[in-house]
């Protein structure tokens, strides 16, 4: 799993950058080469890049991981030093942590987390179990990967140095936005290509306000996990929603599979943030006569009910109508009733508050961190007995667990000033009450299981929508992995009799579903045939690339802007 860039620039000009993602290796050659003519000489990204991959399982490679790790800093360092990005010094902080406490570790340990300090009486143990330790060895990035994360960081600080003044010339905030992405054409007439397009613009930037956008997101955006098939408005939609449209016409709709929805239950139960809208370490010169922001505005969000409405002759999802607030007499705000800058400011809210569920639920809960107990389960049986199935899962979980301990101490940190408490409106303590809940509610097959978990949202094999891509597309890619997984495990089994006597995969089924170790609900708590292992291979592989890259890669397009 790797995490997409995201850039938000300060009122006082200062950068900060989110954990950059690894470029596309198409696109390396050309980063090398403007790393190596505008950055300077740096002899230990040189050195880096010049060093052998080493085996992640080869108990023998911990000088050669630790050699890597020293490497990296001193590169980081030098970079540090000459670029405004404060990514630069949150990456190499996190990599100090990490280089001190790095070892072998034969098994890891599970822990819960513990309650947030800013809620203290909300229990948060109930959450998935998370690693109780440092990462091991065979978790820490490879050289060529630190290159790739070393080669975004430095070529995004070029970039931004390159639209900064553009930035801060703008004629309003608006034009302010659009000029922290590079031009992908210079020139007279834009005839040359860009060597520095190292942040194009998003998609966003041009489409941001249009209806088709905001409903299209639902379907192949950023999010599109959440939306709903109605199959009772009255029970599934507010009264409001069923009194501003009349229960005859939604119902109309139900019947020809025309009504859909989007509901943020859980957002409700929350309560407004304690941070401050504009928190001083991104806006320490937007105040009064440039000098500190006012910290009297905390964050507020709203939990939103959305209906949208499906034309089967254009392939087009449409928005009927928008409920913010969870009272009696809330407003039911449709296009034809608003003013346009209210009905882009109703459309904003919701976009923040998907936003809260998107990052925090279904990308950082769903994926990185429920899969965090199957990468512990696994390690600790069948990596230890290096059983042929630790094949399979390997190339699904490296860098996870690397990822989700860096995250804790950045995005998702329990600390003041974490990064997650600036850059949402739910804030650290409040998100992992989001992803508590989710996790209350879980069981493997049915929430993981990509057929299970559509027809849990209304999406059964009767529902023809082609338009929403995620399920078109989604399935093409489960029943492939299925494919796969049965091959594999049809090379490794010969029969039923050779699962079940099997006292290694036995006991990793026992160790991930042990309400003390992995406690993964839904999960076999033994294998008898070759099926059910083929379809947890399948599962957990599905959860790793198929759903984690469907909301994660969107986000550039979407939060670049």
């Amino acid at each position: 799993m790797v995490n997409c860039i995201c850039v938000s620039v300060g009122a006082g000009g200062r950068i900060f950058l989110n954990l950059a993602s690894a470029s596309d290796e198409e696109d390396e050659e050309l980063e090398l080469k403007e790393y190596e003519n505008e950055g300077g000489k740096n002899d230990a990204f040189s050195k880096l890049m010049m060093m052998k991959d080493f085996d992640p399982d080869d108990e023998d490679d911990e000088e050669l991981v630790k050699e890597v790790l020293d490497t990296a800093i001193v590169a980081l360092e030098v970079d540090e030093a000459r670029s405004r990005l404060s990514s630069f010094r949150s990456a190499l902080s996190i990599l100090k942590l990490l280089r001190s406490r790095i070892r072998n570790i034969k098994s890891l340990d599970y822990e819960k987390y513990p309650n947030h300090d800013e809620f203290p009486d909300v229990d948060l143990s109930g959450m998935m179990k998370m690693m109780g330790d440092f990462p091991p060895l065979n978790q820490v990035f490879s050289p060529r990967k630190i290159v790739r994360l070393i080669l975004r960081l430095t070529t995004t600080s070029l970039a931004l140095d390159t639209v900064l003044d553009d930035v801060n010339n703008a004629s309003s905030q608006e034009e302010a936005y659009k000029a922290c992405f590079t031009k992908p054409r210079i020139g007279w007439f834009g005839i040359l290509p860009n060597p520095q397009n190292f942040l194009p613009p998003p998609y966003a930037v041009d489409n941001w306000e249009k209806d088709s956008e905001f409903a299209r997101q639902f379907f192949c955006g950023t999010n599109p996990v959440m939306i709903e098939v109605a199959k009772d408005p009255e029970k599934q939609l507010s009264q409001n929603i069923v009194n501003h449209f009349g229960k005859n016409k939604l119902q109309e709709l139900t019947d020809k599979n025309q009504l859909l929805f989007v509901s943020y239950d859980d957002l409700a139960d929350l309560k407004v943030n304690p941070h401050q809208m504009f928190p001083l370490p991104m806006n320490d010169e937007s105040g009064p006569d440039g000098g500190p922001a006012p910290q009297v505005h905390p964050k507020f969000f709203y939990a939103p009910i959305v209906a949208f409405t499906y034309d089967y002759d254009k392939d087009e999802l449409d928005v009927l109508g928008i409920q913010l607030e969870r009272t009696d007499d809330a407003r039911v705000y449709t296009k034809n009733t608003c003013g346009e800058n209210e009905w882009l400011a109703v459309k904003c809210q919701v976009i923040a508050a998907d936003s809260n569920m998107h990052q925090w639920v279904n990308h950082l809960g769903k994926t990185h961190f429920t899969m965090e107990p199957h990468i512990i389960a696994s390690y600790n049986t069948l990596r230890q007995a290096r059983h042929p199935l630790y094949t399979f899962l390997r190339q699904t979980t490296r860098d996870t667990l690397l990822l989700n301990w860096a995250a804790r101490r950045s995005l998702a940190s329990f600390e003041p000033k974490a990064f997650g408490d600036y850059q949402s409106s739910a804030g650290v303590g409040q998100f992992m009450q989001l992803i508590e809940k989710m996790w209350s509610r879980y069981s493997f097959f049915e929430k993981t299981g990509l057929p299970n978990e559509l027809a849990s949202r209304g999406f059964t094999e009767d529902v023809q929508i082609p338009a929403y891509l995620y399920r078109e597309d989604g399935m093409k890619l489960w029943n492939a992995i299925g494919g796969f997984a049965t091959d594999f495990v049809d090379e490794v089994f010969d029969s039923d009799e050779a699962v079940a006597s099997d006292e290694v995969v036995q006991e990793w089924a026992k160790e991930t579903t042990d309400p003390d170790k992995g406690a993964v609900k839904g999960f076999p708590t033994s294998f008898e045939d070759k099926e059910t292992v083929a379809k947890v291979l399948q599962t957990i592989m599905w959860m790793a690339s198929g759903l984690h890259a469907a909301v994660n890669f969107p986000q550039y397009e979407e939060y670049g802007y």
